[in-house]
Order: C-alpha cells, then sequence, then structure tokens
C-alpha cells in the first residue's frame, strides 16, 4: 500500500515538473522579450514625459484638421492615461471609446510611473484564461498548453511589446475571464454568483472598448441560454445581474458626471461612439478575404488590397475546423461539449460583426484565443474517435 502511494507520489512529482518545463518552453520567447524590453516597460518616468505627449497630442490629427502631426495610437493612449488620472474630463478629448481602459492605464502611471507595465500583467493574465478555458473543456493540463503556446507565440501577441500601450490587452483578459466564469456557471449549483462575476466581467468589457463586443458576448451567452439549452429560467437569472454591468460603465464616467452630465447623458455619450465607429461600416465582408487569405483590404490612399505579415497558416485552419465542428454537431454526427458551443456561438458572432466593415488584424485580438481553443478541442475529438475507430 505505501509503495502504491510513493509510485503515485513519484508519478504526481514527475507530471508536475514534466508541466512546469513545458510551460517554461512556451513562455520563454514571451519571457525573452519582456527581459528585452524591460526598459520600455518598468522604467519609471512618465512625469517627464507628459509635456511632451500633451504638445504632440495637440498638434496632432486628434485635435488639428490644418497640417496636423501624424501620432501613433499609443502615443494618444499614453497621452490620454496621464491626462485622465490628472483629472481631465475622459469626453474632452477624442472619444472614441469609454475611458476605463486608459484609467487602468493611468492607474499603470501611479504604481509604476510607467503606463505600458500593466500590458505584461494583462497578458499574462489573458495566456491564464486560455489555459483554464482549454482544460474546462479537454481535462488535460498539457493538452491545455497548445493553445496558450500558439497565442503566447502569435507575432499579433507578440507586437504587444513594439505597440504599446493600446487598450487591446487590457480588455482581453476580461473577455477570457468573463466567458470562463460563464462556462463554469452552466454547470455549477452556484449560479448566481458566477453569474453575478460574469456580468462585472461584462462590465468591464464595455467600459474598456466600444460596447459592441460586450454586446456580443451578451448574444452569445444568451442565445446558449435560450436557444440551445432551452432555460428561459436560467437566462432570466442571469439578466437580473446584467445591471452591474451598466453600473461599471456609469462610474467608469465619474469625472464627467462630477462636471454635470447626468446618467442619460453618459448614454448618449455610448450613441456618439456608436455614430464614430459607423463610419468603420465599409468594405464588407473583407474581414474573410483576410483572415482565410491574408488580403488585406486598406481603406485609404488607393484602397489597396495587401499582406499582413502577422498573418499565419493556422487562421484560415482554426476558422475551417469551428465552423465544421459547428456543421457536424448540427447534424449530430459527433456531439461537442457545451463549453465548445458557446465558444462557437461567439466566434460566429465576433466573425459576423468583424464581416460589418473594414477590419484588421488588430480587431482579432479577441477571436484567435478562443479559435485556438476550438482548433486544440476539435483535433482532440478526433484523435479520440480514430483511437476508438469510430473514424477509418
Amino acid at each position: 500500500m505505501k509503495s502504491k502511494k510513493k509510485g503515485a507520489i513519484r508519478q504526481l512529482i514527475l507530471r508536475n515538473i514534466c508541466f512546469g518545463v513545458l510551460l517554461l518552453g512556451v513562455l520563454s520567447q514571451f519571457g525573452y522579450l519582456t527581459i528585452l524590453n524591460s526598459e520600455k516597460f518598468f522604467a519609471r518616468g512618465y512625469e517627464k514625459e507628459y509635456d511632451s505627449l500633451q504638445r504632440a497630442y495637440y498638434s496632432s490629427q486628434y485635435a488639428r484638421k490644418d497640417a496636423p502631426g501624424i501620432i501613433p495610437d499609443e502615443t494618444f493612449e499614453a497621452f490620454a492615461a496621464g491626462a485622465f488620472i490628472k483629472g481631465m474630463n475622459p469626453i474632452h478629448i477624442v472619444h472614441d471609446h469609454p475611458p476605463l481602459g486608459r484609467y487602468i492605464l493611468g492607474l499603470s502611471i501611479i504604481l509604476f510611473d510607467n503606463p505600458r507595465t500593466f500590458i505584461i500583467f494583462f497578458l499574462a493574465l489573458s495566456f491564464l484564461g486560455i489555459f483554464l478555458i482549454t482544460k474546462l473543456i479537454t481535462k488535460n493540463i498539457f493538452v491545455s498548453l497548445v493553445p496558450v503556446a500558439i497565442f503566447a507565440n502569435e507575432p499579433l501577441t507578440l507586437n504587444k511589446f513594439s505597440y504599446a500601450p493600446l487598450p487591446e490587452p487590457i480588455q482581453l483578459p476580461f473577455i477570457i475571464f468573463g466567458f470562463y466564469f460563464f462556462l463554469l456557471a452552466i454547470k455549477s449549483k452556484r449560479k448566481i454568483i458566477l453569474y453575478t462575476i460574469v456580468s462585472i466581467f461584462l462590465g468591464f468589457v464595455i467600459s474598456i472598448r466600444f460596447f459592441v463586443t460586450g454586446g456580443l458576448m451578451l448574444f452569445s451567452m444568451m442565445t446558449y441560454l435560450v436557444f440551445l439549452k432551452r432555460n428561459l429560467r436560467e437566462a432570466i437569472k442571469f439578466g437580473l445581474t446584467l445591471p452591474l454591468a451598466l453600473i461599471i460603465l456609469i462610474v467608469s464616467y465619474t469625472r464627467t458626471i462630477i462636471d454635470g452630465y447626468s446618467v442619460l447623458q453618459i448614454f448618449g455619450v455610448q450613441k456618439y461612439i456608436l455614430a464614430y465607429h459607423k463610419s468603420a461600416f465599409t468594405n464588407a465582408f473583407s474581414f474573410w478575404d483576410l483572415i482565410l487569405f491574408n488580403r488585406w483590404h486598406t481603406w485609404w490612399g488607393k484602397n489597396e488590397i495587401l499582406s499582413d505579415p502577422q498573418w499565419r497558416i493556422y487562421w484560415p485552419v482554426s476558422v475551417i475546423v469551428s465552423f465544421v465542428t459547428l456543421i457536424i454537431s448540427v447534424i449530430k454526427k459527433i456531439s461537442i461539449s457545451e463549453e465548445e458551443k458557446v465558444l462557437v456561438l461567439w466566434v460566429i458572432g465576433y466573425s459576423l460583426m468583424l464581416s460589418t466593415g473594414y477590419t484588421s488584424t488588430r480587431y482579432f485580438l479577441p477571436l484567435l484565443p478562443f479559435l485556438y481553443i476550438l482548433l486544440v478541442a476539435g483535433s482532440m475529438r478526433i484523435v479520440i474517435l480514430i483511437r476508438n475507430g469510430k473514424i477509418s
């Protein structure tokens, strides 16, 4: 009996060592780039830069129509984060997204005197969330490292070291963990607690960037509960927690409210943001040309079709696997897990949203982790079916 226990302990230790070694390998490039860019992400001195950032903003395309200077988005985000924590009303500068993401970057300035430091932390949180969701589906910690490995070494992810700070990496872990807690909720007895957590994450999603992403998350979750699970009672329970998301959105505009704006006017600001993004509703369906064939339909100059160096062949493979999984499950050839059904709904919804206008790989960040999870889960299922002799 004792020898069996010792054998089990040795196996557990060996398993954990193997997992640790693989994890180090998976994150080695991310860690190397973190060290390589340590001065950029960890050096203090934002306050010395603020005046130059402010001058750059007020002479840029964001603030001037006549002969503006051109500044990159990361320069604008770095200025906005500092301006917000100094008390500026968020709607007094270009307001293309709600302000919470820039306040989070501002918190990074307060804590580290650097708006970029939090980017590393939030990317690491995203890797953790991808691992946890894959583990829920596959029940295998080693297989669960595969989508993390793909995403952590994805050029689109690694480029966040070059272009920082931007709000997309800040929003991403809230999207991933929003789905993680929803997937826990659908099989848990503590549904109200978990739905409450999901609504809080949804609140952060809609308060960091344009609310459509949060709306699509909610749509995929409600579609699952009402039409796939056919449980209206569950949907109502979830719906009762959703005001928390709106409260978080309103709280993110505290400075605006202090300046005399009403809550209704805050919702009016969201209408303005929607109108701002409506200008992007051109070149419908160019998303598919980009993700499947690396044909990027540009929207400036001569509207050329370019290739994007960040594109990878496993993007179209992941898309095809996701949609084949959906089709096969619909015709009842194979069964897929409840978790996969939710993720497929998200992939479909987000893909359709990107299909409404021009796009770039920058907007793929909330999509790719879930495509990789579905790719790994689908591949694992095919391997199991082959082993069991159900596919020859």
